[in-house]
């Protein structure tokens, strides 16, 4: 009699059945925020300085709503699942397929990283796929680190803007390490910012595919500057490990059950998240595009105070609710399950909804009518999720991902 095939084993994918479905639906509350967030960019109401915000109805309340409540918060949500389901993906394929996890996992983070280069560089400039997909390698070197050694890093991560953002500033380095001017010169010539800002209006405003994709590749090199502007790339980093060590706990079940945690979590992101909300709200966010200054120094320490505590109090908030109202919550859960295809969507639908190359609203309507967009559109997300998983197993962008990741065609019907 024939033993198992060894090779046939390599090639299963981990099934879908194995997932937690209350992180599917933190991975749709996360979607819901940050579609929120990125309305204002799709709609150019970030553009719009404050003399033209003075003649409209609510501006106020929505931006001190913005910067208190979800500025941050929700790419902070998604960026601590990335690093949790790093975890969870690497044990199971350790256990799965102890031999090639290492590789798959590699593999499907290549891809993964093509599909957001794409997303940036062709798309829309306000990508976040990208930067996750370059920590997930770091992530992956970091695998053999100690579960406190994980905690310190973070801790150092997040400390590491203030002081970085202090010597750039005495230094007189450039925030963005020279890629704005970049962008600049390789928009119109100029090598100043103002280049950068020329096209980011032009690739709202034009009519022309091709100058359209012309322009995104132009400005995307202005996205990676500012990375190292807002120092997004320590505090993701650090987000991250975070997620990856509560990953851990929670495949040892020491997380979700784990409600002296949970509770001290939400204590602290009302302690110290609250008040330095209100200070970072005074000083109308992280300043970025500017030069250094006393009041970006103070951003960038309110910025932290304010937008991780509160981060994880609602990831903590939201997991004691779901003990008790699963049924309610669960509405999160469909758009969680594929959270790429649906980030994705997101996409094409702020772009079709407000770029010049779609129906052309941008600057259209006052902060009711962005928020209102953000919501209808993320109810329609939820109702097309739950008819697709209807009958299939898995989103569209993440079924073509794990068939290439695997190297062989895959059924994507529900099994009946």
């Amino acid at each position: 009699m024939n033993g198992p095939n060894p090779a046939a084993a390599d090639a299963v994918p981990i099934p879908a059945s194995t997932r937690y479905d209350i992180l599917d639906a933190l991975r749709g509350l996360a979607l819901f925020g940050i579609f929120f967030a990125n309305v204002q960019y799709f709609a150019g109401w970030l553009f719009l300085d404050s003399q033209a915000k003075s003649a409209i109805g609510g501006a106020y309340i929505y931006d001190a709503f913005i910067l208190m409540v979800i500025d941050g918060r929700f790419y902070t949500i998604f960026s601590f699942l990335f690093g949790l389901g790093f975890a969870l993906q690497l044990s199971r394929l350790e256990n799965k397929v102890a031999a090639k996890a290492n590789s798959l996992y590699l593999r499907r983070l290549s891809i993964l990283l093509l599909i957001s280069l794409m997303h940036m560089c062709l798309f829309w400039v306000g990508d976040i796929l990208f930067l996750y997909a370059l920590l997930g390698f770091v992530l992956f070197f970091m695998r053999k680190c100690a579960d406190r050694s994980l905690l310190l890093i973070a801790a150092i991560l997040f400390i590491v803007p203030i002081p970085g953002y202090y010597l750039f500033w005495k230094l007189g380095i450039d925030p963005s390490l020279g890629l704005y001017q970049v962008a600049s010169y390789l928009v119109d010539g100029s090598d100043d910012i103002s280049g950068f800002f020329a096209g980011f209006y032009e690739v709202v405003h034009t009519n022309s595919i091709v100058r359209y994709f012309e322009l995104n590749m132009e400005i995307s090199i202005g996205r990676v500057g500012y990375y190292f502007d807002t120092w997004r790339i320590p505090k993701v980093l650090g987000i991250m490990l975070i997620g990856m060590w509560a990953g851990r706990q929670l495949i040892a079940g020491k997380l979700l059950e784990n409600t002296a945690l949970l509770k001290k979590t939400i204590l602290f992101g009302l302690i110290v998240g609250l008040p330095s909300t209100v200070a970072y709200a005074n000083l109308s966010g992280l300043n970025s595009f500017q030069p250094h200054s006393l009041d970006g120094f103070l951003s960038v320490i309110a910025y932290m105070l304010a937008v991780f505590p509160l981060a994880f109090a609602y990831i903590a908030v939201f997991t004691l609710l779901w003990r008790k109202y699963p049924s309610i919550l669960s509405v999160f859960t469909a758009p969680g399950r594929m959270a790429l295809s649906n980030y994705l969507l997101q996409t094409f639908l702020g772009i079709s909804i407000f770029y010049g190359i779609g129906f052309g609203l941008h600057l259209k309507g006052g902060p009711l009518s962005l928020a209102a967009i953000a919501i209808v559109v993320f109810v329609l997300q939820i109702t097309v999720s739950n008819l697709w998983f209807a009958r299939f197993a898995y989103g569209p962008v993440e079924w073509i991902w794990r068939m290439l990741s695997y190297g062989r065609g895959l059924p994507i019907r529900r099994e009946q």
